[in-house]
C-alpha cells in the first residue's frame, strides 16, 4: 500500500541502525506505535493529531498515509506511557486498526478504510468510542488477539479494571464488558497511583500453569500501581463471560513502577514480567506455578518470597474492610466501593522471584519497557527494550 506523500526517513546509502525522520508534527510527539508486522507506524503529538505512516520497501522510507485530529484534549504522553494519550495496534489478522486514549476521557478505536484516498483526513475512521463510567480518564490499556478473537483490558484513573470483547469480531463496532473489578480499591481524585497493565500475548498460558490445573484458555494480566504488581488470571464463568481472579501480588518492590510488560510465549516453564522503575532499574520477575506437592517458597519476609495464602486472605480482609471517613480519604479509598476479593476462584499456587535487576545508564527513571520475540518460540531469544524519557536512550537486552 503506497501513500502519496513524500518519503521521510530515507537512510543514506549503507547506513544501518537507528535513524531520524521528519514526522511533520507541529508540536511534541507523545506516542508512537508500530503494528504487528512493522509496516505501519502511528504517531500522536501534543497538537491532538494522529499521523499514520507506511513503510515503502523500495525506497526504504516511511510514507505519510494520513493525519487527523484524534482527541479533543491536550496530549502530554508518549507511546504506551501514561495518558493523556496511549495507543496500540490490534493484531494484523484483524486488519489495520489501533486504539487511543486521551485526556478527553475517551477510548477510541480506529480502523483503516482503503476506499478513502491517502492524506484525505478520512483514511482511518473511529469505529468505536467509550468513556469510563465515573467521568475520569483511562490511563492504560492492552489488546490480546488469538486468531480472530480479540480482548481489550483497560484501566481508568480511579482504578477500575475492565475486560471487553467485541460483539462481532469482524466489525469491532460494538463491544461488551465481560468483567470489571477494583484491584487496588477505588481511588479518590488526587490519590490515584500510576496504573499500568500488560496482557500475556500468547494463545495459552505457560505449560507449567496448564499442568498445575489452569484453564488453557485463561487470559493472564499484570497490573502495577505504585510499587506493587498484581497478577490476574481470567477464566470463563458459567454464564460464558470471563472473570478476573487475583493469584499473586509482588509487593516487596522498593521503587515506583512506571510500566510493566509480560513476555510473550508459553513454552517456558515460567512467565517473565519486566518492570520499568523510577530508580533507574529494570527488574525482571519470574512467575512459576509449581504443583501443590512440590511448591517451594522463599523464607517469610524475603524479597523473593510470594505472599502466603494466609497473608493474601488477610490482605483481602483488610481491603474489604477499607477505612471510612477521613481514613478512607487518606488511604485513597472510596466508601462507595469495596475491593472485590478475587483470590478464591483459582486455587493454583503461584510464586515469584526477582531474576534480574538491570541498571539504566545514568540512573534516570525508566519509563517504558517492551518485549520482542525473535525466531521460533522454542529456540529464539526473548528480548526487551527499556527506554528513559529523561536521557532519551533505549537499550535492548537478551533473555534466553
Amino acid at each position: 500500500m503506497q501513500g502519496s506523500g513524500p518519503p521521510v526517513g530515507v537512510a543514506p546509502h549503507g547506513q544501518t541502525g537507528f535513524r531520524n525522520f521528519d514526522h511533520g508534527a507541529a508540536d511534541l510527539v507523545l506516542a508512537a506505535e508500530f503494528n504487528a508486522s512493522g509496516t505501519h507506524l502511528a504517531v500522536c503529538s501534543a497538537d491532538h493529531k494522529i499521523r499514520v505512516f507506511a513503510i515503502d520497501q523500495d525506497e526504504d522510507a516511511w510514507i505519510l498515509m494520513d493525519q487527523w485530529r484524534g482527541h479533543d484534549a491536550e496530549i502530554s504522553d508518549a507511546s504506551f506511557l501514561n495518558p493523556p494519550l496511549h495507543l496500540l495496534w490490534i493484531g494484523s489478522s484483524l486488519g489495520h486498526a489501533f486504539g487511543t486514549i486521551g485526556d478527553d476521557n475517551k477510548f477510541k478505536l480506529w480502523r483503516e478504510d482503503p476506499s478513502q484516498a491517502p492524506q484525505s483526513g478520512r483514511r482511518f475512521r473511529c469505529i468505536f468510542s467509550q468513556s469510563p463510567p465515573n467521568h475520569v480518564s483511562y490511563v492504560s490499556f492492552n489488546f490480546k488477539t488469538v486468531r480472530h478473537e480479540v480482548w481489550l483490558a483497560i484501566v481508568s484513573r480511579d482504578g477500575l479494571l475492565s475486560l471487553l470483547e467485541p460483539s462481532e469480531s469482524e466489525s469491532l463496532r460494538t463491544w461488551k464488558e465481560l468483567d470489571s473489578i477494583w484491584p487496588f480499591g477505588q481511588h479518590v481524585r488526587g490519590s490515584e497511583p500510576t496504573f499500568r497493565l500488560s496482557l500475556h500475548q500468547a494463545e495459552k498460558p505457560s505449560y507449567s500453569a496448564i499442568t498445575a490445573g489452569l484453564d488453557p484458555k485463561a487470559i493472564s494480566l499484570s497490573l502495577s500501581a505504585a510499587n506493587s504488581i498484581k497478577i490476574f488470571r481470567a477464566t470463563r464463568s458459567e454464564d460464558g463471560n470471563f472473570q478476573f481472579y487475583e493469584v499473586l501480588e509482588l509487593s516487596a518492590i522498593h521503587a515506583t513502577i512506571n510500566d510493566v510488560a509480560w513476555a510473550p510465549g508459553s513454552v517456558r516453564p515460567y512467565d517473565l514480567i519486566a518492570a520499568a522503575c523510577d530508580d533507574g532499574c529494570v527488574r525482571v520477575y519470574e512467575i512459576t506455578t509449581p504443583p501443590p506437592n512440590t511448591g517451594r517458597s522463599s523464607p517469610p519476609g524475603h524479597p523473593d518470597s510470594a505472599p502466603s495464602t494466609k497473608d493474601r486472605r488477610n490482605s483481602s480482609k483488610i481491603a474489604r474492610h477499607a477505612p471510612s471517613g477521613i481514613g478512607a480519604g487518606l488511604a485513597g479509598y472510596s466508601r462507595a466501593e469495596a475491593v472485590r476479593n478475587s483470590n478464591g476462584g483459582i486455587r493454583i499456587p503461584h510464586s515469584w522471584k526477582e531474576t534480574a535487576k538491570l541498571d539504566h545508564e545514568g540512573g534516570s527513571p525508566v519509563w517504558r519497557v517492551r518485549w520482542t520475540h525473535e525466531g521460533e518460540e522454542k529456540s529464539g531469544p526473548v528480548r526487551f527494550a527499556a527506554c528513559s524519557q529523561v536521557t532519551r536512550e533505549c537499550h535492548c537486552i537478551n533473555k534466553r
